[in-house]
């Protein structure tokens, strides 16, 4: 068997967790006797869809080993040192690196141990690369060479690129874009505040700036009285700018708050919309679950965003003009919009570009390489 080490910040809530968890679970059921995984995350979460989230992980015969504490800042010191010990010791053949936090880690341990036989591939599940800390992002860049690059989307190859040319480093000649795969969510039960009155839109993730929660929330401030009386605005999640919608929420009672949620994907089927003004992504999930959960994406055309959708979808704005955000709010009120057929489309499009079978399979054959 083929031993694969997959390295994640936390087994938590998480796009890139998840685009994990899926491709380790349906390569283990698809191909039993073809790979050995396991997850080694830097630190851990108390929280308890973590804890529970491990069990079923061991269950299905898949290692999970905690590198760090359960503190980031303390993980990213210790972590390297048993990174290299696990490494030094088990010699896997693949050592699979997803998002920024385990490229750093792994950049300093491949500076003190030469791995002839394994061979490292690196997920990019963003596009946007270390733009806040530009140093490190060289620092982190400068270990890697040749190495298998794959991009959740056009988007996060195409950020790749511009980071390499950035700090004058060739690019691997070896890119490749896989979709997350991701399959049809099974409805479960929910708690959310829904008004079958009204027009019941969602926004679902972090409270923070890629995610253009400000956006959204300005352009809710300043809702006519007739679309505050038919739309009903549910924000699930937590983030720094979690007292946005705090205030938004005293002042408007159309406006409903939630702590985060585990199992999302298959609690969103009961509402109208999502919205999504992200600013930038890598190729979020949540888009694609709500779609196969046939709940139309209000979304920006945003880089990553954009590629979850048909290029022709109508519930596209730009952030430059978030004007555009009330005109579909206003379309959806006035029934614009045929709802069935918004949901059957973006439904078909997702089930046959977006499979877990296609990006386990493209996975494994890199794997076999």
């Amino acid at each position: 068997m083929i031993k694969v080490f997959e390295i994640i910040t936390s087994v938590n809530v998480g796009g890139a967790e998840n685009v994990v968890f899926n491709l380790v679970e349906n390569c283990s059921l698809l191909y039993p006797d073809a790979f050995e995984f396991t997850i080694l995350e830097l630190h851990s979460s108390p929280s308890f869809y973590s804890k529970r989230k491990k069990v079923e992980l061991r269950s299905k015969g898949i290692k999970v080993i905690t590198l760090g504490g359960s503190k980031k800042r303390e993980s990213l010191l210790l972590a390297p040192v048993r990174l290299f010990a696990y490494l030094k010791k088990e010699r896997p053949a693949i050592i699979h690196s997803h998002t920024d936090l385990p490229d750093f880690v792994l950049s300093i341990v491949l500076r003190f141990l030469k791995l002839k036989n394994s061979k490292i591939v690196r997920t990019i599940h963003n596009t946007d690369l270390w733009s806040a800390y530009p140093a490190v992002g060289k620092f982190v860049e400068s270990a890697f060479h040749d190495d298998d690059v794959i991009g959740v989307s056009k988007a996060a190859i195409h950020a790749y690129d511009k980071a390499r040319n950035t700090y004058k480093l060739p690019v691997s000649t070896r890119t490749s874009v896989i979709y997350n795969g991701c399959p049809v969510p099974k409805p479960l039960t929910h708690h959310f505040t829904l008004d079958k009155g009204k027009y019941n839109i969602a926004f679902c993730g972090r409270f923070f700036y890629q995610k253009g929660v400000d956006i959204l929330v300005k352009v809710l401030g300043q809702l006519d009285i007739k679309l505050k009386d038919n739309l009903a605005f549910h924000f699930i999640g937590d983030g720094p700018d979690k007292n946005l919608i705090e205030k938004l929420a005293e002042e408007n009672d159309n406006v409903f708050l939630y702590a985060p949620v585990s199992n999302l994907s298959g609690k969103i089927y009961g509402f109208d919309y999502l919205i999504m003004p992200s600013r930038f992504e890598g190729f979020p999930l949540i888009s694609l679950e709500s779609s196969l959960s046939k709940v139309p994406v209000i979304a920006s055309r945003a880089p990553g965003l954009d590629e979850t959708l048909p290029a022709d979808w109508p519930l596209f704005f730009n952030l430059e003009h978030p004007e555009e955000i009330d005109r579909i709010f206003e379309n959806i009120v006035n029934s614009f919009y045929t709802a069935k057929d918004l949901r059957n489309v973006s439904f078909d499009f997702a089930v046959k570009k977006f499979s877990l079978e296609e990006m386990s399979s493209h996975y494994s054959k890199i794997y076999t390489s």
